[in-house]
């Protein structure tokens, strides 16, 4: 009943499309998964290619039912390629709205004062439009993407005295309203969780010019900043934060008041209160990345020592038994860089800064999940405090940053 199922090429790159022909006789036809209706001898196009994928033409005639298998190859060109952008921007933020556009707000671009301008990139044309304006501009904020699809934009070094100390990006339009209620602490360089219940952990930071200790928790709910009576057993700052469960979020690295290594903690956010466990390390660890990984683990990336020096290791938090070990060193020591997920789980890290001088690179490396690691395609100009952002095609964002000058950049790149 079935003649052929074919395809027009024999591999395929991210993001491409395939056209599928089906020959068959006395029947009607699918193909699987997507339920696609087919007709004999007419091509199907298949758009936006992510990964590999088998596709099943079933044929059923009556209570008979016959079918073929069809093994679409795809894989990633591993090329960046430059991207207009008619604005600069660093040491800002990113996030995805619900309809798959990518929002740049917060940061320093060439002016005066910090830029209030919300951006968004549409992956369809590969074009920015400004969508928006923050009540201020901001540097060394945190921004969580809420559950229903809303950003929360709080703390930082705000432009505008008097301004908001928070306020909300709308995950359908992008356009920001402040919020009425203020965090109880002024945060600069602190770090920040979505939990389980929706709530988002905000913890340490600089208060001034000292790291700060304490806890506290925005509900969206109702719009509230609350102190936990418990804090951080170390004040830090520049330090991650990521949610283990609805009963642990694990804080690791940061600066901290003495100068000397944080060792890292795990936080009860319902019982307020934190367990410190052994050092993963013996030196300080800041301005690192911290990665949850398909299986759970997390990741802990480069980052600075406590000399400012960038450096190589990576280490993974094994949640089960809540203890560190080595995973991996990348070829190139990095700070202030950039990380995305491939839809193929490795991960592509992107720039940052490699010495103490703050000199920063143009290179880039993929990390697979059993730990290889190997060289990815240099990008299209020297980055660091830039953002990298995977889409929903499978490609990643990279955006403005600074480059060997310090200067900040008008120029974002996709890799492919």
């Amino acid at each position: 009943m079935i003649t052929q199922l074919t395809s027009d090429r024999s591999a395929y790159h991210v993001g491409d499309s395939a056209q599928l022909t089906a020959v068959f006789a006395n029947g009607t036809g699918v193909l699987q998964p997507d339920d696609v209706p087919v007709q004999s001898g007419q091509p199907v196009t298949i758009s936006g290619l992510t990964q590999n994928i088998r596709y099943k033409l079933v044929v059923t005639n009556g209570g008979q039912s016959v079918s073929r298998d069809l093994d679409l190859i795809v894989s990633y060109r591993e090329h960046m390629r430059a991207i207009e952008m008619p604005f600069a921007r660093a040491e800002h933020a990113a996030a995805t709205l619900q309809d798959g556009r990518v929002i740049i707000f917060g940061g320093e671009d060439n002016g005066s004062v910090f830029p209030s301008s919300v951006w968004a990139f549409d992956p369809g044309t590969e074009r920015f439009s400004q969508i928006g304006e923050l009540a201020t501009g901001r540097v060394g904020f945190v921004s969580v993407t809420l559950f229903d699809g809303d950003v929360l934009v709080a703390g930082g070094l705000r432009a505008l005295t008097g301004s908001p100390g928070a306020e909300l990006i709308d995950g359908d339009t992008g356009a920001s309203s402040s919020l009425p209620n203020a965090p109880q602490r002024e945060r600069v360089f602190a770090a920040a969780s979505l939990l389980l219940n929706g709530t988002v952990l905000i913890s340490g930071g600089l208060k001034g010019a000292i790291p700060d200790n304490t806890v506290e928790i925005y509900d969206p709910a109702n719009d509230t900043f609350t102190l936990l009576p418990g804090p951080l057993q170390v004040a830090r700052a520049e330090h991650t934060s990521v949610r283990i469960n609805e009963r642990r979020v694990l804080i690791y690295g940061g600066y901290t008041v003495d100068g000397q290594p944080a060792p890292p903690e795990l936080y009860d956010p319902v019982a307020a209160t934190s367990t410190l466990l052994p050092a993963a390390e013996p030196g300080a660890r800041a301005r690192h990345v911290a990665h949850t990984m398909i299986d759970g683990g997390v990741l802990i990336l480069g980052g600075v020592d406590a000399d400012d020096q960038p450096v190589n290791s990576i280490l993974r938090f094994d949640p089960a038994a809540s203890t560190f070990s080595s995973f991996a060193s990348m070829a190139t020591p990095r700070a202030s860089f950039g990380v995305g997920r491939l839809v193929d789980s490795r991960l592509l890290i992107a720039g940052g800064t490699h010495s103490m001088s703050g000199a920063g690179t143009d290179t880039t490396e993929i990390v697979a999940v059993d730990g290889g690691r190997r060289d990815g395609p240099v990008m299209t100009r020297t980055r660091f405090l830039h953002t990298v952002t995977p889409l929903r095609s499978g490609k990643v964002l990279v955006v403005g940053g600074l480059d060997e000058g310090r200067r900040v950049i008008q120029g974002a790149e996709v890799f492919e």
